[in-house]
């Protein structure tokens, strides 16, 4: 088997209780940050309206953030994504108290967004035909000089499907190449029609009510997820194993969810998702660890508890090296270029994976031996006042 640590004899349990010190001072940290800060849940808990909106010209952040604010939209989160090239804005806004379940913003921030050209196009009766749908598009063109109406249908269909793969037409230019366009029709275009700034990608909204079920379910699911660890690991070992690994779980999901809120990360599905899949990966390599310690208890009787833990350690150190570390690498390369969607997911493994290496190592193991000593403490005591 490849290794890359051989034959280690660290003693990792004659400072079992400068880990349970260091970690119980960064379990209070984390409490105190979350207590303070709280976490920055999205709209998929809190309720609220996200866009997805592709410019013809790279944007300018702050000339949108400044529009929205005058319209009364001063709550907007607005970021690029993607490449820059791209010219792609995300704009997320909660839902305000006043809203209730009927808050969709999308046509008030389409209408914020607007140039004041754009506006007065659109006062004077012309078509945005980056907004426009087809069946509009295709009204529009019926009343166009001698064009019949199954050539108006089939030119409306050939301009939504330019927008539909392009996501946003660019200028009249780009529309020549499309099935049906005529010189007639390119000038009635453009004297009847004009080309927004923009165009809608993508729009979602819910409602606070379904954002506060969400929420409610995701806080079951991991509960749930940390209680059916503890059944499993005190079927499989004994009680006690699985107390030690569920505070070593806890220890994990309260420091990442600390350094989580201190960064100021935003909380969605897939963040959820990603704390669900650090728990089973801590419990994974926590339960590689006691599957030593009870074969090298069977194997080893007549040595101590402590010396068998640390040989059990040392003898799973170099698998846990090597999985934790190529799991590491290639989250952080997910955060790295997985881009801003997934980079609240890519950060909680990150931090989750070192934590938990840790826990499963300076966490879990010392709790068990320090929970077996105190039993083994209290039978000998009972022991000796029976005599």
């Amino acid at each position: 088997m490849f290794q890359i640590l051989k034959q280690t004899d660290i003693d990792f349990m004659s400072r079992r209780k400068v880990y349970l010190m260091f970690s119980a001072v960064l379990l209070l940290i984390s409490i105190a940050i979350l207590s303070v800060r709280w976490l920055n849940l999205g709209i998929e808990f809190t309720g609220g309206t996200e866009m997805q909106v592709k410019y013809v010209t790279a944007p300018d952040l702050s000339d949108i953030r400044t529009a929205l604010k005058d319209s009364g939209l001063g709550n907007a989160v607005v970021t690029t994504i993607g490449d820059p090239e791209m010219h792609e804005v995300y704009i997320r806004l909660g839902v305000r108290a006043e809203e209730g379940e009927d808050g969709d913003l999308t046509s008030q921030v389409m209408g914020a967004l607007h140039s004041a050209e754009d506006k007065a196009n659109h006062d004077s009766g012309m078509i945005n035909l980056n907004e426009t749908n087809q069946e509009a598009l295709q009204a529009k063109l019926e009343t166009a000089p001698g064009m019949a109406a199954e050539d108006a249908a089939g030119l409306a269909a050939s301009i939504s499907e330019y927008r539909r793969e392009n996501a946003v037409i660019g200028s009249y230019e780009d529309l020549n190449g499309v099935a049906g366009m005529t010189p007639e029709a390119m000038e009635y275009l453009k004297s009847q029609m004009f080309i927004g700034r923009f165009a809608l990608r993508s729009q979602s909204f819910i409602g606070p009510a379904i954002g506060a079920e969400l929420l409610e379910k995701a806080m079951w699911a991991v509960l749930g997820s940390l209680m059916g660890v503890l059944i499993y690991i005190g079927i499989r070992f004994q009680v006690q194993w699985g107390v030690a690994a569920l505070a070593a779980l806890f220890h994990d999901t309260v420091i990442t969810l600390g350094l989580f809120s201190l960064f100021d990360q935003q909380m969605s599905l897939p963040v959820v998702a990603a704390y669900l899949t650090l728990i089973g990966y801590s419990v994974n390599d926590t339960v590689v660890v006691f599957d030593r310690i009870r074969e090298n208890l069977r194997l080893r009787r007549s040595q101590k508890l402590i010396d068998v833990v640390n040989k059990s350690i040392n003898q799973t150190l170099s698998r846990t090296v090597i999985t934790s570390g190529s799991t590491w690498f290639v989250v952080i390369g997910l955060w790295i270029l997985g881009g801003e969607a997934l980079r609240p997911f890519a950060f909680v493994l990150s931090i989750g994976v070192i934590v938990g290496t840790y826990s499963s190592i300076c966490i879990a193991s010392p709790i068990l031996v320090l929970w077996k000593e105190a039993v083994l403490r209290k039978k000998v005591g009972g022991g000796a006042r029976r005599s």
